[in-house]
Parts: C-alpha cells; sequence; structure tokens
C-alpha cells in the first residue's frame, strides 16, 4: 500500500480517536463520573437549599471540609490562567481556564439533590458566584435565544423540535471537530505552515467551533429534567457564555500569533475564509462594531483590544439575559411605564389561564411575577379560579412576592381542596409578617396531610409566634420520624431559647435524620447552653451528626476557654 495512503488512513484514525473521545463525554462518561464519585465521596442526600434549615447543613458541610477555600482557590487559578493566557498570547494556557469555567456544565449530569453531591463536586469551582446569589448563574441565559427561535419555528410546524435540535448541535459539533482535527493533522503532515483546506475554507478554527456547537448541545439536553432528583436551581449558562466568549478570545489571539508568524501567507487566507462560521457581510460588520467604535480598526490587532472586545460583549450579554430573560425588562416596564406595565401583566394573566400546558403555565407565572409588588393585585383573584393549576400557581407566585395585601386571600386558600394550594399558601402567609393570621396558620395543626401541618410550624416561626411551642411539644413525640424532624427545624427557625430543651431532646433521638435537623436547630438558636449537649453529638455514629457538631460548636465558640 502506497504511503501517502497509510498516512491519511493513520490521521483519519487519529482523529477519530479524538472524536470519539467527545462523543464519550457525552454520551457515558458524565454517567460514569457521577457514579464513581458518589461511590467514593460521601455527601449528605438532602436537597440542599429546599429550605433556611436545609441551608445551614449545607453550610456547616461546606465548613468543615474547607470547601470554600478549596473552590475560591480554584476559581482565582482559572481567572489567572485566562489572565496570564492573553496576557502572554498564551492560547493553550487561557483555553485551559475557559474550559475549567465550563465545568459547572457537566456538573448537571449529576443525578441528586445536594449541589455537591456526585458530578456536583464540579461546582465548587463556581462557589465564589453562588455564594453571592445562585441567581447569578442564570445571567447567561440569553444563550437560549437560538433554541427558543428554533423551537418555536418548529411549534409552527407542530413539530416538537427538542430533540432535532439537540442532535444537530451535537452531531455538527462532533463532525466539524473531527473534520478539524483531520485536517490539521494533515497540515502538519504536510509540513504547511497554514491549513487553508477543506473545513478551513468554511471556519478558520474548525475545532474552536465544535468545541462550541458541542457544548452547547450538552447545555441544552440538560434542559428537560433528564435527571429529576438533580440539584437545586443552579443554571450553567453564565458558567458556557464566560467559557465560550474566553473560547473565542483564545481563537483572536491565535489569529494575532498567526499573522505575527505567517504575515501575507495567513492574511491572504483570512480574506478567504470566515472567523468562526459563515455569516452575511452586514453581520460581519455589527460585530466589528465595538471595536470600530473603541479602536477606529476594523478589528483588534492587540491583546488588549482582544480583552476589551470580548469584555464589552461579556456585559452587553449578560445585561440581555438580566432584562430578557431574568425579569429586568418586566422591572423596567413596572418604573418607566405604568400603562404598559398594567397592560403586560393583564396579558399574563389570560395567558396563565388559558394556557393549557402545566409546564408552560409555570412559566408564564414566573414572568408574572418578576412584576414584583405591582403583580400582587392581579395575582390574587387567581387563588379563586376554578382551574387547580392555576390556584396553585397564584398562591406560588405570593411566595416569591409576599404582600400584607394577600393576607386575606391567603388565609381563604388555607382552607382550599387541594393541598399544594394549601401548602403553599401557609408558606406565603408566614413571609408576609403577618400577625392576625397566627390563629388560622394554628389551625392548620388538624390538616389531613402531615407535611402540611409542619409547613404550617414553618410558617410561624417565621413570623416568630410563640404559639408554636405548644404545638411542637407534641411535634416532637410524633411516630413519624420526618414529621419529629421538621418540627424540630421550626424550632430552630423560631430561634427562641424556650424551645431549646426540646430540641436537646430531640440530639437523642433514636432516627439520625431526626438528630441532623437537631444540630442545626441548636445552631439556629445560637444559645451556649448548646455547646454541652453538641459535644455528646460530635461522637454520634452517624457521620453527619458528627460534622454538624463539630462545626456548629466551633461557630458558637463552644471550644474556647
Amino acid at each position: 500500500m502506497d504511503r501517502p495512503v497509510l498516512q491519511a488512513a493513520f490521521l483519519v484514525l487519529l482523529a477519530a480517536v479524538f472524536t470519539i473521545g467527545l462523543t464519550f463525554a457525552t454520551v457515558e462518561l458524565p454517567h460514569l463520573a457521577d457514579d464513581f464519585v458518589q461511590n467514593s465521596v460521601t455527601t449528605p442526600g438532602f436537597d440542599s437549599h429546599a429550605d433556611e434549615m436545609s441551608r445551614v447543613k449545607t453550610e456547616l458541610f461546606i465548613s468543615h471540609f474547607h470547601l470554600r477555600t478549596i473552590g475560591y482557590t480554584c476559581f482565582t487559578l482559572l481567572v489567572l490562567a485566562i489572565v496570564v493566557g492573553f496576557a502572554t498570547r498564551r492560547t493553550g494556557l487561557a483555553a485551559l481556564g475557559a474550559i475549567g469555567f465550563m465545568l459547572p456544565v457537566f456538573a448537571q449530569f449529576a443525578g441528586v439533590m445536594f449541589f455537591l453531591a456526585g458530578l456536583g463536586l464540579l461546582n465548587v469551582v463556581w462557589l465564589p458566584v453562588l455564594d453571592i446569589s445562585f441567581e447569578l448563574a442564570r445571567l447567561g441565559l440569553i444563550i437560549r435565544a437560538p433554541f427558543d427561535l428554533l423551537m418555536w419555528l418548529f411549534r409552527q410546524i407542530g413539530i416538537d423540535g427538542y430533540w432535532p435540535i439537540v442532535t444537530f448541535f451535537l452531531g455538527s459539533g462532533l463532525l466539524l471537530f473531527f473534520l478539524g482535527t483531520f485536517a490539521w493533522l494533515v497540515a502538519h503532515a504536510r509540513k504547511l505552515d497554514v491549513a487553508d483546506f477543506w473545513v478551513y475554507r468554511i471556519s478558520r478554527h474548525p475545532q474552536y467551533l465544535g468545541w462550541i456547537l458541542w457544548s452547547y448541545g450538552v447545555y441544552l439536553l440538560l434542559l428537560r429534567g433528564m435527571y429529576p432528583r438533580r440539584s437545586w436551581g443552579i443554571d450553567a449558562s453564565l458558567p458556557w457564555l464566560i467559557s465560550t466568549l474566553c473560547i473565542v478570545g483564545v481563537a483572536m489571539l491565535e489569529e494575532l500569533n498567526m499573522r505575527n508568524k505567517h504575515g501575507d501567507a495567513y492574511e491572504a487566507y483570512r480574506a478567504s475564509a470566515p472567523f468562526l462560521f459563515p455569516v452575511p457581510k452586514f453581520i460581519e460588520k455589527l460585530f466589528a462594531l465595538p471595536t470600530r467604535l473603541f479602536f477606529k480598526k476594523g478589528e483588534p490587532d492587540r491583546k488588549r483590544e482582544v480583552a476589551a472586545v470580548i469584555s464589552f460583549y461579556g456585559i452587553v450579554l449578560i445585561v440581555a439575559s438580566a432584562l430578557f430573560y431574568g425579569g429586568g425588562w418586566a422591572r423596567m416596564l413596572a418604573v418607566f411605564s405604568p400603562s404598559s406595565r398594567e397592560s403586560r401583566m393583564q396579558e399574563l394573566v389570560t395567558q396563565l389561564v388559558e394556557e393549557p400546558n402545566d409546564r408552560a403555565k409555570y412559566f408564564i407565572a414566573l414572568r408574572l411575577a418578576a412584576f414584583g409588588d405591582p403583580a400582587v393585585d392581579y395575582i390574587i383573584p387567581l387563588l379563586d379560579h376554578t382551574d387547580d393549576e392555576v390556584r396553585m400557581l397564584a398562591a406560588t407566585m405570593l411566595r416569591e412576592v409576599p404582600s400584607p395585601r394577600a393576607v386575606s386571600a391567603l388565609v381563604a386558600s388555607l382552607d382550599d381542596s387541594v393541598a399544594n394550594v394549601r401548602g403553599r399558601a401557609a408558606t406565603a402567609l408566614g413571609l408576609t409578617g403577618c400577625t392576625d393570621c397566627v390563629e388560622s396558620l394554628l389551625e392548620m395543626r388538624d390538616d389531613p396531610e402531615g407535611w402540611i401541618q409542619t409547613t404550617s410550624m414553618r410558617a410561624l416561626a417565621r413570623l416568630g409566634a410563640i404559639e408554636l411551642l405548644e404545638a411542637a411539644e407534641e411535634g416532637v413525640n410524633s411516630p413519624d420520624t420526618w414529621f419529629r424532624a421538621s418540627v424540630v427545624e421550626s424550632l430552630g427557625i423560631l430561634g427562641s431559647e424556650d424551645g431549646l430543651p426540646l430540641v436537646i431532646g430531640a440530639l437523642d433521638d433514636p432516627e439520625v435524620h431526626v438528630r441532623r435537623s437537631a444540630v442545626a436547630a441548636t445552631l439556629k438558636i445560637g444559645s451556649p447552653k448548646a455547646c454541652e449537649p453538641l459535644l455528646r453529638a460530635s461522637n454520634d455514629e452517624d457521620w453527619e451528626v458528627r460534622v454538624y457538631a463539630a462545626e456548629a460548636m466551633k461557630q458558637l465558640a463552644c471550644m474556647r476557654d
């Protein structure tokens, strides 16, 4: 067989190995890695941000194992890798930092509830952002705009476009990665200075384009709740956006290096092939507009100019996410255009009532709640609607925008025939600060649903209702483990030392879930009287109880002389 044929076959095989590796990373590796980490690293099993007591236990776990220090260190190193890579034109270092920032996307593959369990451990990298607010991770939601547009187009012909769209991005990304890798290897084998053939005719950076398309497909793959026990509320849009912008910046730096190194040969190639993918000339000019405005030139030719352009687009896209996907536009309307605001809110109410799909109803409700307090008067009448889902969503929205104006309607909803409506109404009442609704919440102790009884106790605790103590004395002796645990956590939320004896007694409960909740509750109450019981709990047979107790003693300064 001729040597060129053998060489071509070898290069095809090598490119296929790279592509198969990326395919494996998409399909199987996340599941295998998640199973391995879950079996190797012991973590709590609760929903880490379900309520305030879950957050207390989460914080105890993070503090005990110094995960915040680890996360901040990793975040800093990734930022330094990108900054140093840009400053020194070491594109490999900058690309490494960019890929590191995308790790939280893969954390979404974790089939867990605790946000640091399994592959969720990758979220440690993002702790400096999550510590400010979990909502910040949603400041990249503008990246869903192409997906939303494609979904709308598919709906016009009566087709659910989700899987075709996901498959397209994953498949095209892998294909471009394969073709780009193969062409690059051929160019090196031929000792060519510039790869300017095959797929390089439609993109000067086909591997980067393949990576971007593939990673976007991975992001879309995780939108439809494939993992029903997935960690609470962490969106991966901002990590993907930052990572992708950095990758584009790396490609721009490589352009500078190639122009300096190969001069006219690379300039001729640049004139014949698009940067990432073919777009009309007017779009190219639109993308080049910031460079023309800032530097009076068509394209950046210095590393600081590249950094400035990428930063500008990052800010624009984050602001666009806040405006169009984060309720910012609704809040602006609420301030600057009351008439438009009222018209839009009434339109959303109509859509909510008429929409047949429950999932779609939920997102409409989010948009209505984004208007804040002005939306309350539009939400209250929905508590009397004949549709059970509408009433439940109304109570849910009033949890997000609690208002004294809704108290009477929420009290009436405590008698709703649907348990989810009653439970959400009780929670919303607890957030309104009302004192006149305490008696109504106390009556919920007789609700046939146990979880609603404990939900009303938590609401009473948030209101600071000392009447909760009497109900708690009976509740801590319930035969139901989870009921006892919830009662103990309610005492922690109340924060009264009068409830401390009941909480300390729960440290000796035969069920581990109750003991874990009791440790968290003692810390919430914050009394030094809990130090001796906590010392005993630090020798508990359960590792979580020991960890929580040890960390609680540190925070209560129990070990000081």
